[in-house]
């Protein structure tokens, strides 16, 4: 069953944020907590973790992109 991979929340003061890089490559597999991609914002650079386990079958933002929260980045199956 494929898991959609959105942006969290992560208490920032705007609602867009850079993803900055992929920690896992497409056919990876993931566990839940493992940290998944790393963004930036105004701020800081943090890891985000992933919310589930499953394998990364495909990936809808790329490095440099702006995401906005609770936009689909990718999908775990």
């Amino acid at each position: 069953m494929a898991t959609e991979i959105k942006m969290p929340d992560l208490g920032t003061t705007t609602d867009e944020v850079t993803l900055k890089k992929w920690l896992i490559a497409v056919g990876e597999p993931v566990q839940r907590g493992q940290m998944l991609f790393e963004i930036e914002t105004d701020k800081a650079t943090m890891e985000v973790e992933s919310v589930a386990s499953g394998t990364l079958t495909s990936v809808l933002a790329q490095p440099e992109d702006k995401v906005k929260v609770g936009q689909v980045i990718a999908i775990l199956d």
